[in-house]
């Protein structure tokens, strides 16, 4: 990669840039799949799957595993709802709140998505040869570990401050 001066930046080399309009990209590609067959949203699908992979979860959860915000969280949590793919119970916890499954349909819905996913994700890694994409994936792992310690350290650091 090329060197910038301290005060340039050049957004096509700018990795923050380079990875969010990369993500978007292939977020919006893959969910032509899932909005033309199925009939369901980017948020929704998003649900779906962390339901699917998590059990049951309250919306905050979902928002912080999706890093989607509460507000699309709740209108994908109501369409989803409308649909009768999820159901809803009180937190024992918490009355106030409640937590997340998927229903019978739900399921079945993500059960006839993933295997479209995956063929949809295959084809598109199998654009880097098979070295290249174990690569990228450590490449992802590596920094994603960088920016999980570095949350850590400011949690300490927030934590130690007071």
């Amino acid at each position: 990669m090329p060197r910038r001066t301290p005060r340039t930046l050049a957004l096509e080399g700018f990795l923050p840039y380079r990875l969010a309009s990369l993500s978007q990209r292939i977020s919006q590609a893959l969910s032509s799949i899932y909005r033309e067959e199925f009939g369901i949203s980017v948020p929704e699908w998003r649900i779906l799957a962390n339901l699917a992979e998590k059990g049951e979860l309250n919306p905050s959860e979902i928002a912080a595993q999706t890093s989607m915000d509460r507000a699309r969280v709740t209108r994908g949590i109501k369409d989803l709802s409308a649909k009768r793919c999820v159901r809803k119970r009180r937190d024992e916890r918490d009355q106030r709140a409640y937590r997340l499954r998927l229903s019978p349909a739900g399921l079945a819905l993500y059960r006839q998505i993933v295997p479209l996913a995956l063929d949809w994700e295959a084809a598109l890694l199998g654009s880097l040869g098979e070295a290249e994409c174990r690569q990228f994936m450590r490449t992802l792992d590596t920094l994603s570990g960088h920016l999980d310690a570095a949350d850590q350290e400011r949690s300490g650091n927030a934590l130690g401050a007071r």
